[in-house]
């Protein structure tokens, strides 16, 4: 009985750390060699015990079509068909049960559906920062529209980063209350209709 004890805990030990394996592999992959697009943002910080860079990332505009013979339930894995404008911003073009045979999409989990339009939430939904150098006001209770890039493939994704009119959220600053707002009413869809594309800055 005591052996197998300690047998089961390094069958978990093990499996923990290939699992960890393969994440950084992906997250490696994608960052290589993932196509990089753009989608509109809110940022928070959670609480943690354990101190963090990482901001909780909201991707705007989560919803689109649903093409499935039958109703999605709630958590249901689903594939986000996405299109990009010129600019790289994605547009949602449908979610549906099956694996797309070509074009981008992303997987995604459905949260709420309702007259045939699927909310969904993308489980790639945090960003790294050096939060000594962001401003607490973008992820307290910021009422502009933040743009994030990320890098796509096979579904599956990473967010590289957080833009301010086109500046990282690092050293961007948020404006002011009346600014903030005159951003948070430029509808969804009109965002990205220029040749705008973000570009990081260049460190020094």
């Amino acid at each position: 009985m005591k052996y197998r004890k300690w047998i089961v805990f390094a069958l978990v030990a093990i499996g923990a750390i290939v699992s960890q394996f393969f994440v950084q592999q992906r997250y490696t992959s994608l960052l290589q060699v993932g196509s990089e697009y753009q989608w509109p943002v809110s940022i928070s910080r959670r609480a943690s015990w354990i101190p963090t860079d990482y901001l909780h990332v909201t991707f705007l505009g989560a919803q689109g079509p649903w093409m499935g013979a039958r109703a999605p339930v709630e958590q249901q894995e689903a594939y986000v068909v996405v299109v990009p404008k010129p600019s790289g911003l994605l547009t949602v073009k449908e979610v549906t049960p099956n694996r797309p045979d070509s074009g981008e999409y992303i997987l995604a989990r459905i949260t709420r559906y309702e007259n045939g339009i699927a909310e969904f939430q993308i489980p790639f939904d945090r960003v790294k920062v050096d939060l000594s150098k962001v401003n607490p006001q973008f992820y307290k209770g910021y009422k502009g529209t933040l743009l994030a890039t990320l890098k796509v493939k096979d579904g599956h994704g990473v967010v590289t980063g957080v833009y301010s009119k086109g500046v990282s959220i690092e050293i961007a600053k948020p404006g002011s209350i009346e600014e903030q707002e005159r951003d948070s009413r430029i509808p969804l869809e009109e965002l990205g209709n220029g040749d705008d594309k973000i570009t990081p800055p260049v460190e020094e």
